[in-house]
């Protein structure tokens, strides 16, 4: 048996973000765990094409990513230009401007309908749990191919599209076979902060407006939160300021790090769980002292 991969790289960046926030994955070795678990030890992994879109202006931590992954054996990247639109904001009637995948979809399903119709592999698994492919899944079908669907959670997977699939795929049932170990160069201690993760450069006059907008909106965060998770900050926090969540606000913010202006640090929730949070820095290094009125955990 033959079986490709189809990412819907926007939706799987987010999912596994919200499944947990510091899992690494190694993706050649989760598609040979995909392959397996649609085909068993005998089936062939015939490629996987990661679907995704880019800003003109996006970090260079994006491109390096995607790069990375098409220098892979079997993986093909499919960039499509990011839209920028302009809106309002219904409560302060402030004009914003914003980007949207464009085209990103449509390129999915018209090459995974193609594969299927040449014969290029015998099942498709789509990495999505969007309702939007469940006509795609459906005109595979009719050409005789398996769609199998592969998600972090149910609570990712729409019902109308695992209906339409031939089976499902939990991928956190893998983890154990494709997760990358970061290697720790530090302890955690749970009565104190625990230092940066990443060394900081000497202090460089910020002239990117984008970095600016997000030092801008990280304390923001921080003035409204107890402490700010990296996770929460980069696939939750709301800000017409930021890129869209996910991959590209992942690497503004790890450019704030870079730049001195952030830094990493764990710290304990209110559930006693270890997580790991973003501060900002002033530009000597030191950590920006809280205003008198936020309010501290207990």
């Amino acid at each position: 048996m033959k079986v490709s991969v189809f990412f819907d790289g926007q939706n799987f960046y987010r999912s596994l973000q919200r499944y947990d926030e510091s899992l690494r994955v190694d993706y050649d070795r989760l598609a040979a765990w995909i392959t397996q678990a649609v085909g068993g030890p005998g089936a062939i992994f015939s490629g996987a094409h990661y679907y995704v879109g880019v800003s003109a202006d996006a970090p260079p931590l994006v491109e390096g990513f995607l790069k990375g992954l098409e220098l892979r054996p079997g993986y093909f990247v499919k960039r499509e230009l990011r839209v920028r639109r302009s809106g309002r904001c219904p409560a302060c009637s402030a004009e914003y401007e914003y980007t949207t995948e464009k085209r990103v979809d449509t390129r999915l399903v018209a090459e995974m309908i193609h594969y299927a119709a040449i014969g290029a592999f015998d099942a498709a698994v789509l990495v999505s749990g969007d309702d939007d492919f469940v006509p795609a899944v459906e005109a595979v079908n009719a050409l005789g191919r398996q769609v199998w669907v592969a998600t972090w959670s149910a609570d990712d997977l729409s019902k109308d599209l695992r209906v339409r699939c031939f089976g499902q795929i939990h991928l956190s049932d893998g983890i154990a076979t494709f997760r990358v170990e970061r290697p720790r160069q530090f302890e955690r201690a749970p009565t104190r902060m625990a230092p940066s993760r990443v060394a900081r450069p000497p202090f460089q006059p910020v002239t990117g407006v984008a970095l600016e907008h997000a030092l801008q909106e990280l304390q923001r965060a921080e003035a409204r939160l107890p402490h700010v998770s990296r996770g929460y900050f980069v696939m939750r926090w709301k800000s017409h300021q930021l890129p869209p969540v996910g991959a590209e606000r992942e690497a503004l913010v790890q450019q704030l790090i870079g730049a001195g202006l952030a830094e990493e640090f764990d710290i304990k929730d209110a559930e006693g769980r270890s997580v790991t949070a973003i501060r900002s820095r002033e530009p000597n290094g030191n950590v920006r002292e809280p205003d008198g009125n936020i309010a501290m955990p207990g």
